[in-house]
């Protein structure tokens, strides 16, 4: 799958919606808000995979496979269920790098561009989470986005929509 990154090809952010209306347009105009990220760097270290329903469901049973090594198969059908009811996924990475300042500048300014996607869609009345407790998952992840953990990072996922069952 392609990833929404800015890295410098043209507006990359159109290829943004795999999601049906209404969430496509919003969507949209969420990337180009992350885009939109201060400092004095033309850099954009940002990668954001979304994830089809199809990646989505395989994204919930992952969970839940982990959290039955943590907690056990009651927990796992819960985690399951609850996973398979958020409408929207996408999984943010960032670059890799062997300099630790390079690192910490590559997550901060990842993390901003996701902080202001995230107001984006809230914006709209599209609520959304971050999990950011991911440490030694990139395998797992990396599979579902077709991204290299050599070279990327994983720095968390982030869920978007309104859950039928929440009611909004």
């Amino acid at each position: 799958m392609d990833s929404l990154s800015a890295t410098p090809a043209p507006r990359v952010m159109a290829r943004f919606p795999v999601e049906p209306p209404p969430h496509a347009a919003a969507l949209r105009r969420a990337a180009e808000a992350a885009r939109d990220v201060p400092g004095d760097f033309i850099e954009e270290p940002w990668r954001f995979y979304p994830m089809s329903a199809e990646k989505a469901q395989a994204l919930a049973w992952l969970n839940a496979r982990r959290i039955e090594e943590e907690a056990g198969p009651e927990a796992a059908a819960a985690a399951y269920e609850q996973w398979r009811s958020v409408p929207g996924w996408v999984i943010v990475t960032c670059p890799r790098t062997d300099d630790p300042a390079q690192q910490a500048h590559y997550r901060e300014r990842c993390l901003t561009a996701v902080q202001r996607f995230s107001l984006s869609l809230w914006s709209e009345a599209i609520r959304t989470s971050w999990i950011a407790d991911l440490e030694g998952e990139e395998a797992r992840f990396a599979d579902l986005a077709d991204f290299d953990p050599a070279r990327e990072e994983l720095v968390g996922l982030l869920l978007y929509g309104h859950a039928e069952r929440s009611g909004g």
